[in-house]
């Protein structure tokens, strides 16, 4: 087995090799962060997504119950920052040496952190939107106008509860996975970071690439076929990584 340094170094070269380099995050982006928020950001806002309350079919039995839950959801997402991995990515792209970030994640840290081109392939928490009357809120307004009040937050214009604009399981699959697709295709190098690719269809999206890298703690569905895998913390690989393409 390669030691790290040694990782880095193969993991620069394909990078600086690859002509359309294509990165998919998931919710162990942070893992390794000094700050424990930006660590347990998004393992947290799964563990609250509850699969079997955040479906399509739930929010149809039972709105009530959906968008009060969402509300606290609105609250953790207007305080949420970036973190030192999604910042590395950022410079990557500013760099010309990521042409896409694909992300699980809900949490639109990685525009946050200054990516130009994220396809958020399980919607955000960022924004919700009124079913009735297409009205649009980000989340730090919707905030602030629930500080004093435990109801969901309401369109102003018509009323209507205001839904955060994730992708429910259930729903159909959104523009931005086709989108994800068509960037996955062009890809010659993927890069797979903070996510087991287990979940059906977004582990499907790197199964054409020949020159896969994998930053994860965790076993990943796409082990046995990568170029390389890193088993370290995220924020520790990309730091050095930047590190290597400056010498």
């Amino acid at each position: 087995m390669n030691s790290l340094d040694e990782q880095i170094k193969q993991f620069a070269e394909l990078l600086k090799n690859s002509e359309y380099p294509v990165v998919l995050t998931g919710p162990g982006i942070n893992a390794g962060s000094s700050n424990p928020v930006e660590e347990n950001l998004n393992n947290h806002l799964w563990t609250m997504l509850n699969p079997d309350d955040f479906t399509i079919h739930s929010y149809k039995d039972d709105r009530s119950f959906f968008n009060k839950e969402s509300a606290v959801l609105f609250s953790i997402m207007a305080e949420a920052e970036p973190g030192k991995a999604h910042l590395a990515l950022a410079e990557l792209e500013k760099r010309g040496l990521i042409k896409a970030v694909i992300t699980q994640n809900v949490d639109g840290l990685h525009q946050q952190a200054g990516s130009k081109n994220v396809l958020e392939i399980r919607g955000t928490l960022r924004s919700a939107s009124c079913k009735q009357c297409e009205h649009t809120a980000t989340a730090e307004k919707i905030t602030a106008e629930l500080e004093d009040s435990s109801s969901p937050p309401l369109c102003p214009h018509c009323g209507e509860p205001l839904e955060p604009d994730l992708v429910l399981a259930g729903d159909p699959v959104p523009p931005a996975y086709y989108h994800a697709q068509e960037e996955a295709e062009k890809a010659d190098l993927f890069i797979i970071i903070g996510s087991s690719m287990r979940t059906s269809p977004d582990n499907q999206l790197p199964s054409e690439c020949r020159n896969l890298v994998i930053v994860s703690n965790n076993p990943t569905y796409y082990d046995g076929q990568a170029k390389i895998v890193i088993k370290e913390d995220p924020v520790k690989v990309m730091s050095l990584l930047l590190k290597e393409l400056d010498n």
